[in-house]
């Protein structure tokens, strides 16, 4: 595992998640789970492991299970953490099947990508980490660790289920570092940025009074997804109001996904950013969820 720590994220990669994410992403047909070279008895367990990972995948439109098993995996340090995390899932099987295996011939390889995602982040973020970081905590009502959130970047990541708002995890190789070549340095580092405090943020939801509050109004299912959305639309907005040029690529996947709670968002969040109650917010936007929902 290597972890940069800054003053309120920590950038993580670990050979654990980065298998997690490949073999996600190959069952979701945006990665080859075979790499030319390599011996047919290799890609055959990577692939076997692939149409396990798509069975447990197959009815996770929202990508709870993904994100539970994400989340159990990211803290391991150890090759022993890793295959204890997943026991009980449906994930478990096809995991342990390819974890010597991409261990022994794929992870020497596709290292360098998530570890040169963690640099490029590293080299985006300057001193307005601190003043976003601090607004964002703020209006979302996190109480921001003084150790700093963890980010997990991989190489690249699976594509969201069907009613997932973004990708799971941030990837080296996505959309949150594709610039083009007549953008300033700054929509670059804003692009980053707005990338890195989201994911941040949408990990933080258990020290947050706003999510907490989220909780109690809408049905355990939707408290993930509904939260994601929030924590997009109000990261856009922070960056924003810090480079106007800026057009977050979360947000823009969250609207394909959510378009009228996005809607709902757009007109709605500043009266949260005023100060609106907690409470009283979070009864506003479930209520209009559950609207859309019907």
């Amino acid at each position: 595992m290597l972890v940069v720590s800054l003053e309120q994220v920590r950038l993580r990669t670990s050979a654990w998640v980065e298998l997690h994410a490949w073999l996600a992403a190959a069952a979701r047909g945006s990665q080859d789970a075979g790499d030319a070279g390599d011996a047919g008895d290799v890609d055959a367990v990577l692939r076997g492991a692939v149409r396990g990972y798509a069975a447990a995948l197959e009815k996770d439109d929202r990508d709870e299970a993904l994100g539970l098993a994400t989340h159990a995996l990211a803290p391991c340090v150890d090759e022993r953490c890793a295959r204890e995390a997943l026991l009980g899932t449906a994930f478990a099987k096809p995991f342990l099947a390819a974890l010597p295996v991409f261990l022994d011939k794929r992870w020497t390889a596709r290292a360098p990508f998530a570890r040169g995602g963690i640099e490029a982040a590293r080299a985006a973020i300057g001193a307005e980490l601190e003043p976003l970081a601090e607004r964002l905590a703020r209006d979302l009502a996190i109480d921001w660790p003084k150790e700093g959130v963890p980010v997990d970047v991989v190489s690249d990541s699976p594509e969201p289920g069907r009613e997932a708002p973004i990708r799971p995890l941030m990837a080296a190789r996505g959309s949150c570092f594709a610039g083009s070549g007549t953008e300033s340095i700054r929509v670059h580092d804003a692009r980053v940025l707005d990338c890195v405090l989201a994911y941040a943020a949408a990990g933080a939801g258990g020290r947050s009074m706003l999510a907490s509050a989220l909780g109690r109004e809408v049905a355990r299912e939707d408290v993930s997804r509904a939260w994601i959305a929030l924590v997009v639309h109000a990261t856009a907005v922070t960056i924003t109001a810090w480079e106007p040029k800026h057009v977050s690529v979360l947000r823009r996947s969250a609207v394909a996904a959510m378009p009228e709670a996005m809607e709902w968002l757009l007109r709605e969040w500043p009266s949260r950013m005023r100060g609106e109650a907690v409470a009283d917010f979070a009864k506003r936007y479930a209520a209009a969820l559950k609207t859309k929902e019907r």
